[in-house]
């Protein structure tokens, strides 16, 4: 039987079989929408920032795009990953939290600003209250130049309730095995994934850990709404990897605002 350890924080562990698992595709298939994206709103940024970067894939490939990126990340062992995965290429990596994030240019002291700001998997779902969702959104609008964009999806209301709610997922691969259960408690708005993972050691033995992740979804109305006030001007908001309008059955959508 798998030895169990005592239950850890979000993406500690985690971030060492995140890849391996294959968690970084969605970054991988943002990234080729964002070329998209950037095509169809004119977009040509120089200088960006991954927030919630995980273990650095759509670093490595914005890069690839000729975009100097930089990342942001709250848990130092997912950045321990990005730092393995981008070493030698020079990018600055920040061990920040949101919704409040503050960068400031080492030889300067002023504050850091970029064209690009990506935040992709959801991530703002994480922010459980919308008064912090707010005040992430006033973090990213105060560190993007006049003009300059943030590109971002998250799960819907009816994600939440429909993919979450009541399912399992499992899957395998050689070395590790995961257990997915999920809930959603429709009073609070908050789903919960309660993560099972199981890890072959060295010696042969299995190793089991977990985490517990929560996320709350928001309204569309309310996300413009939110966008607005801190001063975005929304120009794109679709459903996820397209170009079409959000619909009552969308579980992923795509905002593409700009900086007024």
């Amino acid at each position: 039987m798998p030895k169990e350890k005592q239950k850890h924080e979000q993406y500690n562990r985690f971030a060492s079989v995140y890849d391996a698992m294959n968690a970084d595709m969605h970054s991988k298939l943002m990234v080729e929408y964002c070329h998209r994206i950037f095509k169809k709103h004119g977009i040509r940024p120089e200088i960006g920032l991954d927030l919630c970067c995980g273990t650095g894939t759509a670093i490595d490939l914005l890069s690839q795009l000729g975009i100097k990126m930089s990342g942001l990340d709250g848990s130092s062992y997912m950045l321990a990953q990005a730092a393995k995965k981008l070493k030698g290429r020079k990018i600055k990596l920040y061990h920040k939290q949101l919704p409040n994030f503050k960068l400031l240019d080492t030889k300067s002291g002023e504050q850091c600003r970029f064209d690009l700001i990506t935040c992709f998997y959801d991530s703002l779902n994480y922010l459980l209250t919308q008064r912090d969702l707010k005040r992430a959104f006033k973090s990213v609008h105060s560190h993007l130049k006049e003009g300059g964009w943030f590109v971002f999806d998250m799960n819907t209301l009816i994600a939440l309730r429909t993919l979450w709610d009541g399912q399992v997922y499992a899957g395998e691969k050689e070395g590790i095995a995961w257990i997915w259960r999920n809930e959603y408690d429709a009073k609070k708005e908050r789903a919960h994934v309660h993560a099972t993972f199981f890890e072959e050691q060295r010696n042969g033995k299995w190793e089991r850990f977990e985490e517990v992740h929560t996320e709350r979804a928001y309204s569309n109305p309310l996300l413009k709404k939110l966008l607005r006030e801190v001063g975005f001007a929304v120009k794109g908001y679709y459903r996820c990897y397209q170009f079409a309008s959000v619909a009552r059955d969308t579980y992923r959508i795509c905002a593409v605002v700009q900086k007024r």
